[in-house]
C-alpha cells in the first residue's frame, strides 16, 4: 500500500468513526489525520522492533532506528 492510499483510507476511517457516533462535522481535521498517521507508525516500529527487523535507541537529542540486516 503507498503512502496515498494509507491516507485515503485513515481519512475514511476518521471520518466514519464520526458518522456512526453522530458528530458533526464529519469531516477529518489535519490534526487527527496527523495523530492517526503517527499512531499507525509508531505501531508499525513497534511490531518491526519485535520482530527484530530494527533496533531503536537515544541520541543526545532525539532517538535513532537502525536496519537489522
Amino acid at each position: 500500500m503507498n503512502m496515498k492510499q494509507i491516507v485515503l483510507e485513515t481519512l475514511r476511517r476518521i471520518i466514519e468513526r464520526k458518522r456512526v457516533a453522530n458528530k458533526s462535522p464529519d469531516h477529518a481535521t489535519y490534526l487527527e489525520l496527523k495523530s492517526e498517521l503517527a499512531e499507525q507508525r509508531d505501531q508499525a516500529l513497534r511490531e518491526l522492533w519485535k520482530e527484530q527487523k530494527i533496533k531503536s535507541g537515544n541520541t543526545l537529542n532525539d532517538k535513532f532506528i537502525q536496519l537489522e540486516e
